[in-house]
């Protein structure tokens, strides 16, 4: 409930089946309607909270397949493409304003649509070592397709600020009698910066790489099981922005301890 509306009634329909059982490949597809109300954030967050915001509502569609094989305790392998198409009235974005800061505003029509391709790999390779790899990427356009606020507005038909249309990321994980190394890569394109989609000096973030590991211990003892871990974000010391004129950190440090009591 937001406000005196409630949420509307949401169908959703999903069919699968087995197309092949060698590979154990199966084709998928849904359809479901999206509604989303603003979050506290979106409506009071201070300063740029905006209260005369609408609730996103549109409806979605996915078609997919996917597969898995392997060799038990050797190896599995297992993948998934899927295409998607979403159209969304009221979508909430937010944007940078005039006064310094962001706030949130409802784009009539958006149309969201793409390919995510995933692919997963384990391997048994020694007595007590695994190796797991997984990978993803994804092409999202995302497209302002509503009308012209006033003469001047270009964004119709382009690309919506800050979102990138490709990306990308690969994990590798190494494990050995309760250690962990890990591995992590993404790739994150160009985005614009201006809902014109303009292709000035500032109007474009570069596409940028992160590189980030990690060290981790699992230790059990009779009253908890103890984690620790280490890890080195942005390992290369990569210049990148997230917002512009925000550069966000270079190489960083970060040490995590986890304690769950055995009652």
């Amino acid at each position: 409930m937001y406000g005196t509306t409630f949420t509307p009634i949401i169908p959703a329909i999903f069919i699968d089946g087995v197309i092949c059982k060698k590979g154990n490949i199966v084709a998928k597809a849904s359809a479901s309607r999206n509604y989303r109300f603003p979050s506290l954030n979106d409506l009071y967050f201070l300063p740029g909270g905006n209260p005369d915001l609408k609730s996103e509502n549109g409806w979605s569609y996915d078609a997919g397949i996917s597969f898995s094989t392997g060799s038990e305790g050797i190896y599995t392998l297992s993948g998934s493409a899927t295409w998607f198409d979403s159209y969304i009235h009221d979508w909430i974005i937010w944007l940078p304003t005039t006064k310094g800061f962001f706030s949130p505003r409802n784009i009539k029509d958006v149309h969201a649509y793409g390919e995510e391709l995933e692919g997963n790999f384990d391997l048994l390779f020694a007595k007590e070592w695994k190796l797991v790899l997984s990978g993803n990427f994804s092409w999202t356009p995302s497209i302002n397709e509503g009308e012209p606020i006033s003469f001047a507005d270009q964004s119709v038909g382009k690309q919506l600020p800050y979102v990138p249309e490709l990306s990308s990321s690969i994990t590798g994980r190494l494990s050995w009698k309760g250690w962990s190394f890990l591995y992590k890569w993404c790739y994150y394109s160009e985005r614009y910066t201006m809902s014109s989609n303009d292709v000035s000096l500032t109007g474009k973030l570069p596409a940028y790489f992160m590189n980030n590991i990690a060290l981790e211990k699992n230790l059990s003892f009779k009253w908890a099981d103890l984690s620790l871990k280490g890890t080195v974000n942005n390992l290369f010391n990569e210049e990148y922005l997230s917002v512009l004129s925000r550069p966000m950190p270079g190489i960083n440090f970060e040490i995590f301890v986890g304690i769950t009591p055995k009652f």
